[in-house]
């Protein structure tokens, strides 16, 4: 009974991390874990409920795979590849995050692990990628100087 209790409450848990990260995978083991705990709850031993356990887990990952790849939306991939190469304005820096001027508002922004220099307000730097609502930046390729041919 403590065990159904303890897999019913690890599916909740597992329920709330998917609603965070979208993965599907973590739906599919919170399943596993609340057709386990229901098992467990109604008297069941401990075998057949780490069988469920195992069996649910084992048919649902390849289901959420599938499913996943169905639904990835590749218009939204367009959209997001969209912004790369734009160029935005630092508006200000707020505890450690860095806000720019972007499409009329102001997003969130991080800089590109290969970035070494703190960015300024009033700099202008170029989305190099886009993660949800977080752009990815860096500097702005170096402008060529004139020739004098």
């Amino acid at each position: 009974m403590t065990l159904g209790i303890a897999l019913l409450i690890l599916g909740g848990i597992l329920m709330l991390a998917e609603i965070h990260t979208l993965t599907l995978y973590l739906l599919a083991v919170s399943i596993a874990c609340f057709a386990a705990g229901a098992v467990s709850v109604a008297g069941v031993g401990l075998a057949p409920t780490l069988a469920v356990l195992a069996a649910v887990t084992l048919l649902g990952l390849p289901l959420a795979y599938g499913l996943r790849k169905k639904l990835k939306n590749s218009a939204a991939d367009k959209t997001t590849r969209d912004d790369v190469g734009n160029f935005v304005s630092v508006v200000g820096l707020e505890r450690g995050s860095i806000r720019v001027a972007y499409r009329g508002t102001t997003w969130d922004a991080r800089l590109a692990p290969s970035v070494t220099a703190d960015p300024r307000p009033g700099d202008t730097l170029v989305i190099a990628d886009r993660q949800g609502n977080t752009l990815i930046l860096e500097p702005p390729p170096p402008t060529p100087a004139p020739s004098t041919a």
